[in-house]
């Protein structure tokens, strides 16, 4: 693909962004989450399925991956349709121009693979494995690290949105290690920023790649609550940082909203027990029975599915029809 790509990834008091343009660096439009932004190339943009038993996988594309921010320039969509025609194999001859255009996305595809696998293994590639990539490949993505400051000649008045801060590159000599590294950017109050210049959407996903493997982010889980696979430095983190695709809960992140909904479902439990108990005479426990069969579920995985069932369980009109009769 002849675009060139400006990848931005900002850490601002430990709140990491992401945009990527192809006009420049402050251009922040197209803005995501850096830890996220992988695992939803196989929610938004692929569809995929095994074909064999060494777990190999046919992959296709979502009509939603336009959605996702790799997929912003229109220059892909072309791209795309050549891609799907030749999988469906309709007789196009070698030296059609489609080949060409087939062979840069198919190579995408091969590296997304490549990712899949880390999910299923709950790891991370290596800086090893990528910058070895990236030899065979002759990947030339390049990547400054800088340092954002306010000016401070200017008053707040005079101030422009996208001159509150200005960023230059960043000088801390040649014996930085990696551990100095760390602790600079945890105690620094000025918000740094990895300025990546890529030249494929391939490097794009490895540049991101190298930000995260970089950054300690050596581990990959799936969210309890989304589904969505992130980029995580322990297992332990069960909950990704986007927003909760659960209705009336979308402006929590994951974690928040699950405490939430929680929340919620245990002060209904309480009002659907005294209501059975106060106004029928019957054996409560087939009701304690159901519900802390699907209150396990919900303690195992918080997913989005698991409280819904839940919630519909206890919902006034579900305890009515089938425990008030």
């Amino acid at each position: 693909m002849d675009t060139l790509y400006y990848l931005a990834i900002t850490n601002e008091k430990g709140i990491i962004n992401g945009h990527l343009s192809s006009t420049g660096f402050d251009d922040d439009k197209n803005r995501f989450n850096p830890l996220t932004v992988l695992g939803d190339l196989l929610k938004t943009v692929f569809k995929y399925e095994a074909i064999d038993e060494s777990a190999s996988y046919w992959y296709s594309f979502k009509n939603s991956y336009w959605k996702h921010p790799f997929f912003y320039d229109k220059e892909i969509e072309r791209i795309i349709v050549a891609y799907n025609l030749l999988y469906k194999d309709i007789g196009v001859p070698v030296n059609h121009p489609f080949y060409k255009d087939w062979w840069r996305i198919n190579s995408f595809i091969v590296a997304v693979k490549r990712l899949h696998e880390c999910f299923n293994s709950q790891t991370n590639i290596s800086l090893s494995e990528i910058e070895l990539t990236k030899a065979m490949n002759q990947f030339q993505f390049t990547f400054d690290v800088q340092l954002g400051m306010k000016p401070q000649n200017n008053s707040k008045k005079n101030l422009n949105k996208k001159d509150e801060i200005r960023y230059h590159h960043l000088y801390l000599g040649s014996h930085v290690t990696t551990e100095f590294w760390w602790k600079y950017q945890k105690e620094s109050i000025d918000p740094i920023r990895f300025a990546y210049t890529c030249y494929s959407l391939e490097e794009v996903l490895f540049a991101i790649w190298h930000y995260l493997v970089f950054h300690g982010f050596t581990k990959f889980n799936q969210c309890h609550h989304c589904g969505t696979y992130f980029a995580t430095n322990s297992l332990k983190n069960k909950y990704c940082n986007d927003n909760s695709p659960y209705e009336n809960y979308t402006h929590l992140d994951c974690e928040q909203a699950v405490r939430n909904i929680k929340q919620k479902l245990s002060r209904r439990r309480k009002i659907a027990y005294n209501n059975i108990w106060t106004y029928r005479d019957v054996n409560i426990d087939p009701f304690l029975e159901e519900f802390w069969e699907l209150n396990d579920k919900v303690k195992e995985r918080s997913s989005v599915q698991n409280l819904k069932e839940l919630e519909y369980f206890l919902d006034k009109k579900t305890v009515r029809e089938k425990w008030l009769k």
